[in-house]
Order: C-alpha cells, then structure tokens, then sequence
C-alpha cells in the first residue's frame, strides 16, 4: 500500500503511464501529481519497488457517494513487465475496493487486452457505458484523452475503451494487510485534508464516547455511534482473519475461560482493541512488527492515553512473545484480572 513516503514516485508514474498510452496509440485519462498524491495519503493506492525503483502502480476511485468504484491507472515500467506484477497489484486494488466498499459496484474503462483479462478473472462483464456512473466528475476526467471527441459525439454512450463491471458478491483475492486495515481505520474515522487544504496526514484525535452527552444501553457497546458502521465493518474483518498470535490468545480466552468474558474486536470509541473485558475494562492489544514504526509508536500512545484516560487498562504483547511462550503471556493475564 502506498504511502506519503513514496510522493517521490509519483512524476515518474505519470511519465511511464503516459509512454505507455503513446505506445499503445490510445487515450488515456490524464492526472496530475497533486491528484495521485492525494489518493496514496488516503490509502487508495497500492505501489510495486524493485529495490528504489519504481515497478507499478495503480490506484482507486469511488463515485456517486462510493455507489461506484473504479481501480484505475493500472502501470507496470517496461523494465518489469512479464513478471506478474501487474496481477498482484491488481489483484490487491480490487480487494482493497471490496473491503472498504464492499456494496459498490466495481466498473473498470480499458482498452488494454491485459486488463481487460485481469478483470475478467476477477469477475467484470462487458456493460454498456449506460451502466457505469453517471458522475460528471469521472467523465470530466477523459478531457485528457486523445479520444475523448468520440466519447462526446456519442453522448457517452461508447468510445474506444471497454467498460466492463463487478456486482458485488465474489471471494476476495488477496488479503488486506493488518497494518493497513487499521490505517484505513483512522482515515475513515477522521478524514485528512487534500493536499494544500492545511496540513499532511497525522494521527487520529480520539473522539468521545457515547454516554459522554448520550447514554449506553450495554456495558459492552462502547463504540462511537457516529462511525459505528465503519468500525463495525472493519472489527468483522478482523474477527475473520485474526493473526496466529491472535488466535492463540483467543483460544484461551473463549468461553469465560479465564472466568470474565471477552470480547474480540471490541469497538471503543473511535478505535477497535484486539480482545477486551468490557466489565473490567480491561484492553488486551496484540501487537506485530509494523508497532515498532515511529508513525504506529505515537499513534499507539495517543490511543492508550485516551483509553487509560477513559478507565480503561491495557495489557500489551508482542506476536513473537505469545507464540514463543504462551503460558507466560496467560499467566500475566490471570495475573492482571
């Protein structure tokens, strides 16, 4: 997944999407530096290095209020090609869109043959542009392309891409990373401004829980009601793919175990913990390697002070530390509760 560190590949993306499109003799979509950088810092982009170089790229869109989702820009360097790249980024795009958005409607406009392959394995049909978005904001943006003359004295109703489409109802083709999920978490909750609004991506500011000016009904719903839909989304997913230290701790945890029940992928406020007693309020986090990244430090200390500062107490663990040495971590659990 592409990040803000990557900014500095982004001129070059453009210029090999654009040889491309000059090799093929098609039109293409034309963006601009500031558009792409914007998609990377709102985790809709997924990037391809070879050492520092630049492999491929592509990136995401959504349209009509995210009833509409395209994976665009799709650019592997000459230097890489034949070697897969392509299917994987695609392959990681297609499952981002369907993990954030999982009733949109997926539409692809190609005209390479390659794609047009990748989307069918992936579950696209060929549709008429009539079925695509109506968005003025999507077509604005074949003004760039070389063809666009046809698109116009057409009404849009073809041109020289393909549309195809996804309804919404397949199996996921790669698995979206922890570290990403939870990235994708904060951006949700508390959306970034674009670049040049005020400011680059930081660490989410908690919000408040309900009952601090609304009530709560069960002492385990404590999730922030106005992003409920999204964390829920997310802490399903999570419950769906633990990671193996995860599901050793579950394991011990299931079923009052322990003699308290727990819950996993419990929402508190704005933020999702990994296993948690919401009686005692006791937070047990499961941490992987990506916690040791500075950005993931200070968002982990922001986290924990607003649930310490909420009453709640946190127990953390590293993966390597469950799985070398299970007993241990259980018996400094008992010893918390």
């Amino acid at each position: 997944m592409a990040d803000e560190s990557h900014e500095k590949y982004v001129d070059s993306i453009l210029q090999t999407i654009s040889d491309a499109a000059s090799v093929r003799g098609t039109g293409i979509a034309r963006r601009t530096h500031e558009y792409l950088l914007d998609k990377i810092l709102q985790a809709k982009a997924v990037i391809a290095l070879a050492g520092d170089r630049f492999a491929g790229f592509s990136y995401i869109e959504t349209w009509e209020n995210k009833k509409y989702v395209t994976t665009s820009g799709l650019i592997v360097h000459p230097d890489f090609r034949g070697q897969g790249i392509a299917k994987r980024i695609k392959d990681l795009t297609f499952s981002l869109a369907r993990t954030r958005w999982p009733n949109a409607k997926i539409f692809s406009l190609t005209s390479g043959a390659a794609v047009m392959t990748m989307n069918t394995q992936l579950g696209y049909k060929p549709v008429t542009f009539a079925e695509l978005t109506d968005d003025d904001a999507f077509w604005d943006g074949c003004n760039g392309c070389k063809n666009v003359d046809i698109l116009r004295r057409t009404d849009r109703h073809y041109c020289i891409c393909t549309a195809m489409l996804f309804d919404p109802e397949e199996h996921l083709p790669a698995k979206i990373p922890e570290d990403v999920l939870r990235r994708i978490e904060r951006l949700e909750a508390h959306p970034q401004p674009l670049p040049g609004e005020g400011g680059s991506i930081r660490t989410a500011h908690p919000q408040p829980l309900p009952g601090e000016g609304g009530s709560i009904r069960k002492s385990y719903q404590t999730a922030d009601c106005a992003n409920y839909d999204v964390l829920k989304e997310l802490a399903d997913k999570n419950r769906k793919n633990p990671t193996e230290a995860e599901a050793i701790i579950w394991n011990y945890l299931k079923g009052k175990q322990l003699g308290l029940h727990f819950r996993r992928q419990h929402i508190i406020g704005n933020y999702i913990v990994d296993f948690s007693c919401p009686t005692k309020k006791i937070a047990i986090e499961i941490d992987g390697g990506y916690h040791d990244q500075p950005e993931q430090k200070e968002y982990d200390e922001k986290r924990s002070e607003w649930l310490i500062s909420k009453g709640w107490k946190i127990i953390r663990f590293k993966n390597e530390e469950i799985i070398a040495n299970t007993e241990n971590v259980i018996s400094k659990i008992k010893k918390e509760i």
